[in-house]
């Protein structure tokens, strides 16, 4: 599929992340994303077609970012993604929902993709911090209501199951953080230890 970034650094650089996603709900994502971002470094999330995500929205979650706060709040998520809180985190916000211990990396993250801006593509052992961590990937795609300056994320968490044994379950000791900074295409990856 050809994209407004296609053939650029950037759009090499979000082909290179698109071949290593294994699920359906980030493949998706990342796809309807790029079709809507055009020459925007971030599309506006008024132009995100859920008819185009039906089959994934289950993963998908949305939220603002309030920067005088610098505070995260949840504007909707899917029922899996509430199905692991216990709760849907709409009007919620980010910090009342992350283990206080983890709420200082995964803080860093979402901000990451704020600044630089950046897609963040996540691979590794998600929801570490809590009784029933995955093995899984996630996805960060930052939205903008001017086209420049991100006011919001909207990213899709998946859990990664084994195809030969569903039954098996892997749970790295790490995870895998790749950014795609929408700038230059620049490329920055970092493993960190869970």
């Amino acid at each position: 599929m050809t994209y407004g970034d296609s053939g650029s650094p950037i759009g090499d650089a979000l082909d290179q992340i698109a071949g290593r996603l294994r699920t359906d709900s980030t493949r998706n994502l990342l796809d309807h994303w790029r079709t809507i971002k055009g020459a925007d470094q971030a599309p506006s999330r008024h132009r995100i077609d859920p008819s185009q995500l039906a089959q994934i929205l289950s993963s998908v979650w949305l939220c603002d970012y309030e920067r005088e706060a610098d505070r995260f709040r949840y504007r909707l998520t899917g029922e899996k993604v509430a199905t692991r809180f216990g709760h849907k985190l709409s009007k919620h916000y980010l910090d009342d929902n992350t283990d206080p211990d983890y709420y200082p990396r995964v803080h860093r993250y979402y901000r990451n993709v704020i600044d630089f801006p950046a897609v963040l593509y996540i691979y590794g052992r998600l929801y570490a911090e809590t009784d029933d961590p995955i093995h899984g990937e996630r996805i960060l795609l930052p939205l903008s209501d001017d086209g420049q300056t991100v006011h919001g994320l909207i990213g899709a968490t998946a859990e990664i199951v084994p195809r030969k044994n569903p039954e098996a379950r892997y749970l790295p000791e790490f995870q895998k953080h790749i950014y795609v900074t929408l700038e230059t295409g620049a490329v920055v990856e970092e493993s960190l230890p869970v």
